[in-house]
């Protein structure tokens, strides 16, 4: 009885415990069942482990199934469900139950598209509310990024699921935004000040600027570099910071003028926040319009340019203008040799809406007034004023209010008597008035409307007055005065857009309209001759010449920067444009082509091919700008400029610091202007069509760049060594025989380095030296003798004879441009002193330009010795200048 009993116990005991473990597996085997646990950046593994002890599941997967991102989850009384969601929900992993078993598998293609949301916003600075131009956005755990356009705006499209956004920009702390994206997400950021010494990067990393950057070519200037860069008189210059650059050429020595890859001045696009600026020069080229407090950024292309920039060969200058203080108000004042600057910025209603207003004025006409004998008066000055008003209606809607205003003034008047006075006044400048309005339609898809209006003139006033009594004692009163006048004018009309689809497209595209008013040259006289009170005659005569020409612009494009993997991004483009001019009507097809290979994190690759043309023209015969310069349109003879440009480029960046590039470029234009043999243009543009020819032009080159970008001492030595000429139909210019372009310069060097002592002393110094370019001298002159009916000038001007021979000088020129200048070089050191006081920053500039006193040819001409022998002699208007300023930030 016992052994049975004892049997019978044993056997319901197995029973009861197969049962009792039966049950408490599929207890612990329910998806519904509670869970609460706490995970910090667990593996895949350790998450696997953990479920299988809680619940007795058990998980089945393979070597290809892994997370983007260690598991962070704290989970209250939830359902296996719930948790298998929220882990695998942003992640590229797909679960299914089979039984007691978990089976996790890598999504297919099809799959991988998870509910997407989009994140956007403005980026500015944290106290004024200025808005940051290219701030880098990056998703750390995709890392996919963008970056913030022209006005500070960005938008980034990203998969549902935890997501962690990093923001940087130069000279603010990094700002970091973690969160679970499950829905479109406004997210506006106020970078802080990093209050470090600010590093100079000359190529940053932006989407459109950089080494790693799709474009080729684009570098971003930082304004602090412009404020170090020395310069003349201490005058701080966007155009002279620019000319350091890779590829760039001044022109003449110490002028502001840019000849890029073997382009002439009027090859530049340059804009002034979208705005095209015809004249950028004052002090016949020797400084730029721009007002460095003024602006907030500065981009040059010149190599691949995005496509919905069009209308010149070489560059685009695109300069940015600061927006205004939102929050207080400060500024900046400054007195230098040569000018006095003033900045004021702050709020008209805080946080709403605010203002930005810089003026600049030169006053050596005021300095050497009372130096001017009483009988002759010279007098010279410029100035400029830019002002601007940002309103923020919303979060979606924007106005800016754009004015400048910048003119120079020359005057010469002479007083001998009573009885004579003559004088002359010149004027030129610029006016520029825009309005321009930021509307967001949705988070992806970004506008901005344009309506601006430009206007460029020159005038030119002469007068002398003469009186004196005949031999009957009538007093005879004679007055002239004559008034020449040129200039263009636009209306612009233009609406792009930023489209931000995915992460891996960035497409812009828009339309515009340019009505152009072409006003070569106006020419009017005035003649009155008066005996005591009676007014004999008074004649008023226009010039045959006076003309007005009108053009119309249509342009329209569309880009996309366009990630294909993770090492290759390629940005394609199109721009189309259509110029109507005197009946005639030109149509262009502009493909663009970009793009960027990386190597590694260290080495990256570019390529690029672009096509540019040109519809406007500037007819200038002197070696240096002046305002008798004209522009003039395309016409039914002359055709437009176009370029194509072929670039390859390699970057390395593994040293930490460092920068390190390599640009090669061969670049083909035709219709290319030049002056036919023997002419010259001096302020007329009567029959300019046959004064000129059209031709082809080539331009080759290769660029070395090498930077330093971050600590206290940084700079770069940038290397050119390029070549470009013409040629033009046979028996035309040079008989058709190729010729160098008149700045083409072998090599061209720049070097640039800045050191920071402390935060009350840094200086700053630039060594340039290039290869001398080109100008035509004539081997041989002579006196010849023409018929009375040539066109050729007399020696003796319109006082010779009408109809009889004129006796004149002719030149013997076997070569266009057959006479190479001598190389230049120019050392300039610039000194800070820096000083915080109750109020603001106190500093002092001191600053040698051509510091050894090189005297570098500004120009040579041909003149003979004591034996009558041709000699070329050069003219020099730069030696050692020393300046200094002082300037108070508050």
């Amino acid at each position: 009885m016992k052994i049975i009993h004892s049997d019978n116990l044993h056997i319901r005991t197995f029973l009861l415990a197969c049962l009792l473990t039966y049950a408490i597996n599929n207890m612990a085997q329910n998806p519904d069942s509670q869970l609460t646990f706490t995970l910090r950046n667990a593996s895949l593994k350790e998450f696997v482990k953990l479920i299988e002890n809680s619940t007795g599941y058990s998980f089945v997967y393979g070597e290809e199934v892994k997370i983007r991102k260690k598991i962070s989850l704290n989970v209250q009384k939830d359902s296996l469900y719930n948790v298998l969601d929220k882990v695998f929900s942003h992640e590229n992993i797909t679960y299914q139950f089979s039984g007691r078993y978990i089976l996790l598998k890598k999504k297919k293609e099809s799959q991988t598209e998870s509910r997407k949301f989009t994140i956007s916003g403005y980026v500015t600075d944290a106290i004024s509310s200025e808005t940051l131009i290219g701030t880098n956005i990056l998703e750390s755990n995709l890392k996919q990024g963008t970056s913030t356009n022209p006005y500070g705006y960005y938008s980034i499209t990203l998969p549902e699921g935890q997501t962690s956004i990093r923001f940087s920009y130069l000279g603010y702390t990094t700002e970091l935004r973690t969160f679970f994206l499950q829905q479109d997400t406004l997210l506006n950021i106020r970078m802080k000040d990093a209050n470090l010494l600010k590093e100079v990067v000359i190529v940053s990393d932006k989407a459109e600027s950089g080494n790693l950057a799709t474009q080729m070519g684009a570098i971003e200037i930082p304004i602090t570099q412009i404020k170090k860069t020395p310069s003349i008189l201490g005058e701080a210059d966007v155009m002279k910071a620019i000319q350091m650059m890779p590829g760039v050429q001044a022109g003449v020595d110490g002028s502001a003028g840019l000849y890029i890859r073997g382009g002439g001045p009027d090859q530049n696009l340059i804009l002034l926040d979208g705005v095209p600026i015809y004249n950028v020069d004052h002090m016949f080229g020797f400084f730029s319009v721009f007002t460095p407090e003024a602006v907030k950024k500065v981009t040059l292309f010149k190599s691949s340019f995005p496509a919905r920039f069009g209308g010149r060969l070489s560059s685009v200058v695109d300069v940015r203008t600061n927006d205004g203080d939102m929050e207080k108000y400060h500024g900046t004042f400054s007195i230098g040799l040569l000018t006095s600057k003033v900045n004021l910025e702050g709020p008209i209603v805080k946080g709403k809406t605010s203002f930005n207003i810089s003026a600049r004025r030169s006053y050596l006409d005021l300095i050497a007034k009372p130096f001017m004998p009483d009988d002759e008066k010279y007098s010279y000055y410029f100035y400029d004023i830019n002002a601007k008003i940002n309103h923020k209606f919303s979060d979606r809607s924007r106005l800016f209010l754009s004015v400048y205003n910048g003119k120079d003034h020359f005057s010469a008047n002479f007083d001998d008597t009573t009885d004579f006075k003559d004088g002359n006044n010149m004027n030129w400048g610029n006016t520029i008035v825009s309005a321009r309005w930021n509307y967001i339609f949705n988070n992806r898809l970004f506008s901005n409307t344009t309506v601006a209006f430009n206007n460029y003139n020159m005038d030119i006033n002469t007068y002398t007055h003469n009186q004196y009594p005949n031999n009957q004692n009538i007093l005879l009163i004679n007055r002239y005065s004559a008034n020449y006048s040129s200039g263009i004018s636009d209306w612009n009309y233009q609406i792009d857009f930023d489209y931000n689809p995915t992460p891996t497209h960035h497409i812009k595209f828009g339309t515009g309209y340019l009505y152009h008013r072409f006003r070569p040259e106006v020419m009017t006289s005035k003649i009155t001759d008066q005996e005591n009170e009676t007014i004999q005659r008074d004649t008023v005569y226009n010039s045959i010449s006076n003309s007005q020409i009108e053009g119309h612009e249509i342009s329209a494009y569309a880009e996309d920067n366009f990630q294909i993997c993770s090492r290759l991004r390629i940005n394609y483009g199109l721009h189309l444009s259509l110029f109507h001019v005197q009946k005639q009507n030109y149509f262009s097809l502009q493909p663009r082509l970009s793009a960027r290979y990386q190597l590694n994190k260290s080495v990256a690759f570019k390529a690029a091919y672009t096509q540019m043309s040109q519809y406007v023209h500037l007819l200038s015969s002197t070696p240096i700008s002046m305002p008798t310069d004209l522009w003039v349109p395309v016409t039914q003879n002359i055709k437009p400029m176009r370029s194509n440009q072929y670039s390859l480029g390699g970057y390395y960046t593994g040293i930490q610091g460092w920068e390190f590039s390599v640009e090669g470029y061969y670049k083909d234009m035709r219709n290319v202007l030049e002056y036919k043999d023997g002419i010259s243009f001096l302020g007329s543009s009567s029959g300019w069509e046959n004064k000129v020819e059209m031709g082809k032009g080539r331009s080759t080159g290769i660029e070395f760049m090498v930077q330093k970008t971050a600590g206290k001492t940084t700079g770069w030595l940038a290397y050119t060594l390029s070549k470009s000429d013409r040629k033009f139909a046979k028996g035309g210019i040079n008989n058709g025989e190729r010729f160098p372009y008149k700045y083409d310069r072998r090599h061209n060097m720049n070097l640039t380095i800045n050191h920071q002592f402390s935060e009350r002393i840094d200086i700053g110094a630039s060594w340039v030296f290039y290869t001398g370019g080109t100008t035509t001298i004539p081997e041989e002159k002579t006196s010849v003798i023409y018929p009375g009916n040539s066109s050729h000038n007399s020696a003796f001007g319109d006082y010779f004879p009408k109809g009889l021979p004129n006796i004149g000088e002719a030149s013997y020129i076997e070569n266009r441009n057959n006479y190479r200048l001598p190389s230049s070089h120019r050392l300039n050191i610039g000194i800070n002193f820096n000083k915080k006081t109750k109020h603001g920053i106190r500093t002092w500039n001191i600053s040698l330009y051509n510091v050894y006193n090189e005297m570098n040819p500004t120009f040579v001409y041909r003149s003979k010795n004591n034996a009558q022998h041709a000699i070329i002699k050069k003219y020099t208007i730069l030696p050692l200048i020393p300046s200094f300023t002082y300037t108070y930030k508050f």
